[in-house]
């Protein structure tokens, strides 16, 4: 069936709210003998993926909604415990991220009014950090595998924060994304 490509200017306040208001206020995560809690995640900058819809079926019309290489710009403050057998070390600090290669695949139903969303999958994204603290390096080359891994978690998946932000946009966005699709299929 058609495929084109979609400007999403015209929802990108919508669809960055939604991400901010998907994003947990604080992380905590473990890995190994490090745990650590990310406080108060605040996003700084969203650049919009390259992004299309295709038609899937007509009756009722099925659109597959697919973007790539979007990014995310935000920063947190952090803490740690690092607990070998041999000692105990915590710190805290601020970390800078950067999250590239951003993208989805949902696949929504238009039914009169209504969106429906059928599936969302979204891909791991590349994960970079500047991490700012008071301790040594080698802690930090620690830290920073387990906060890359929990990143990739918490944005990637079906029930990760790009998915939950673009079903939610879906079902809630009204106007907007009705336009978007409206102007697709006419």
């Amino acid at each position: 069936m058609s495929k084109r490509n979609v400007n999403l200017d015209g929802i990108k306040n919508l669809l960055l709210a939604e991400i901010r208001s998907n994003i947990p206020m604080n992380i905590k995560g473990k890995s190994r003998d490090v745990r650590y809690i990310l406080l108060e995640v605040k996003l700084n900058k969203l650049q919009l993926p390259q992004s299309d819809l295709r038609i899937k079926g007509l009756n009722p019309l099925t659109v597959e909604w697919t973007a790539r290489n979007g990014e995310i710009k935000g920063e947190t403050n952090w803490w740690f415990r690092y607990k070998p057998w041999w000692g105990l070390f915590t710190d805290q600090g601020h970390v800078s991220f950067s999250t590239k290669r951003i993208g989805f695949s949902v696949t929504a139903v238009l039914a009169g009014n209504r969106i429906r969303v059928r599936n969302c999958s979204s891909n791991p994204p590349s994960v970079h950090l500047k991490i700012r603290g008071r301790l040594w390096d080698w802690i930090y080359r620690l830290f920073s595998k387990a906060l890359k891994k929990k990143f990739r978690k918490v944005i990637a998946g079906s029930n990760g924060l790009i998915c939950k932000s673009v079903k939610s946009l879906l079902n809630r966005g009204g106007n907007a994304v009705m336009k978007l699709f409206n102007n697709f299929n006419g």
